[in-house]
C-alpha cells in the first residue's frame, strides 16, 4: 500500500516563518545546561544553533550528560560546534569546576513520565535541584533558570478560566499520582530559597505543552501520537471524549521565552511558559488530519466526562510584561513540525523518512522502529 503525503498550508503562508523574533544575543555568556538531551532541551539547543548561523557566534554552552557519545551519535547536528561541549555525569555527579567558569545555568533536567518508584521520582526532582542549585551557588554563577512545569497547579478548578502564577492551587498532598507536580513545587521551593538567602538570581519557567520536531512519537503525549497515527496513514485515536481543552507553544518560540526569562526575568519568580490558545484534542487531532491530507477517520473512544470538560491553560500576562508572546500560530507551528517529518513537496509520494509500504501498515513494527529513529524519546535526565 503506498501512501500520498501533502502538508497543507495554513492560510497567509503556513511554513514561512520568518515573522518570529530573531534569537537573542547571547554572546558572552558562559551557560551550564543539564537536561539538554531531551526534547524540550533539544529545542534549546535549536535556538542557540539559529543564533549562531545569525549572529556569525553564540555563547559557550557546556551539556551535563550522562552519555554524550551516544547523544552525539543520535543527533549528529550538536557535534563538531565550537561553541557547544559536554560533559559527562548527572545530578549526583556534577564536574568540580573553579568558580567563574560559568555566568549561567539552565536546569532542565527531568524524568516527565510517570515512575514505578515515586519516592526516587521525587528524589530526583528535588535533591538533583538543589544538587544544581548548590553548584551554582559554589561557581559564582549569576543567573539560574529552572524550568518547571504546570503540574505545579493540579487540576484547574472549575471556574477558572486560565492558571496564574499567584494562584494558590496545587496537587493534593494525599494523591501519590502527583508525585511529579509535587516535587517540582518543592523544586522551585528550593529556588525561591536560593534567591532570598544564597546569593543566586533564580527565575522560575512553569512550561505547559510545546509543539517541536522533537517530540516523541511514543509515548504519553498526545500530540506526538497523533502525528504518528497520521503519518502512517491510519486512523487517529483519542482515549478520551475529544473535549479535553489544552494549548500548545510553538518549540522555537518557547525558547526565546526561557532564554529571555534566563536573562531579563526577575529573580525569585515564577512565569507560565506555554500559550493561552485554547484548542480541544478532537480539534487537534482534526487540524492535524488536514495537515497531513488523509482520509482517515478520528475514533473517540469515550463518552463525555460527566463532570464537563478538563481544562488546563496558562494566563501569560506576566510574561508578556517581558515583551513575550506567542509568535506562532499553533496551525503554523504543526505543519512546521510535519514538514521536518516529511520534507516532500505538495503532492509527492514520500520515501525518504519512511517506507511508504511500512506506512500504509497499521500495525508495522519496522514503521514504529523508523519512527523511533526519527524521534527517539531520551532516557537521559541530564
Amino acid at each position: 500500500m503506498s501512501i500520498v503525503l501533502t502538508v497543507q498550508p495554513s492560510p497567509g503562508g503556513s511554513m514561512n516563518l520568518s515573522h518570529r523574533s530573531d534569537p537573542l544575543d547571547l554572546r558572552g555568556r558562559r551557560i551550564f545546561l543539564t537536561g539538554a538531551t531531551g526534547f524540550l532541551g533539544r529545542s534549546l539547543l535549536d535556538y542557540l544553533l539559529e543564533g549562531a548561523n545569525l549572529h556569525g557566534d553564540a555563547p559557550l554552552v557546556t551539556v551535563l550528560s550522562r552519555s554524550p557519545e551516544v547523544f552525539l551519535e543520535r543527533f549528529p547536528e550538536y557535534a563538531g560546534l565550537s561553541w557547544l561541549n559536554f560533559v559527562q555525569g548527572d545530578l549526583t555527579q556534577l564536574p568540580h569546576t573553579p568558580p567563574g567558569t560559568y555566568t549561567d545555568a539552565i536546569h532542565a533536567a527531568a524524568d516527565t513520565h510517570s515512575q514505578p518508584n515515586s519516592l526516587l521520582w521525587i528524589t530526583q526532582l528535588v535533591e538533583g535541584t538543589r544538587n544544581v542549585l548548590e553548584f551554582a551557588r559554589q561557581g559564582g554563577i549569576e543567573r539560574f533558570l529552572f524550568i518547571s512545569s504546570g503540574a505545579v497547579y493540579g487540576p484547574q478548578p472549575a471556574g477558572i478560566d486560565t492558571l496564574r502564577e499567584e494562584h494558590p492551587f496545587a496537587p493534593q498532598t494525599t494523591d501519590i499520582r502527583a508525585a511529579y507536580g509535587q516535587g517540582k513545587r518543592m523544586a522551585e521551593h528550593l529556588c525561591a530559597q536560593y534567591a532570598a538567602n544564597g546569593g543566586l538570581e533564580c527565575v522560575i519557567a512553569r512550561c505547559f505543552a510545546i509543539v517541536s520536531r522533537h517530540i516523541p512519537l511514543q509515548g504519553p503525549y498526545a500530540l506526538g501520537n497523533f502525528m504518528r497515527d497520521a503519518i502512517k496513514g491510519q486512523g487517529i485515536s483519542l482515549s478520551g471524549d475529544g473535549q479535553t481543552i489544552r494549548s500548545y507553544i510553538d518549540g522555537r518560540d518557547m525558547a526565546h521565552w526561557m532564554f529571555t526569562l534566563l536573562k531579563r526575568g526577575a529573580s525569585g519568580e515564577a512565569y507560565n511558559v506555554g500559550s493561552d490558545r485554547p484548542i480541544s484534542m478532537l480539534e487537534l487531532a482534526t487540524t492535524i488530519r488536514e495537515l497531513v491530507n488523509i482520509d482517515q477517520p478520528i475514533h473517540v473512544l469515550s463518552q463525555p466526562e460527566p463532570n464537563g470538560r478538563s481544562i488546563y491553560l496558562p494566563c501569560i500576562s506576566k510574561a508578556g510584561m517581558l515583551g513575550l508572546s506567542i509568535e506562532t500560530p499553533l496551525k503554523d507551528a504543526l505543519a512546521d513540525v510535519i514538514h521536518s517529518l516529511y520534507p516532500v513537496q505538495s503532492g509527492t509520494t514520500q520515501s525518504d523518512a519512511l517506507n511508504p509500504e511500512d506506512c500504509g501498515t497499521v500495525n508495522s513494527q519496522t514503521t514504529l522502529n523508523k519512527l523511533d529513529g526519527l524521534f527517539p524519546e531520551s532516557a537521559d535526565l541530564a
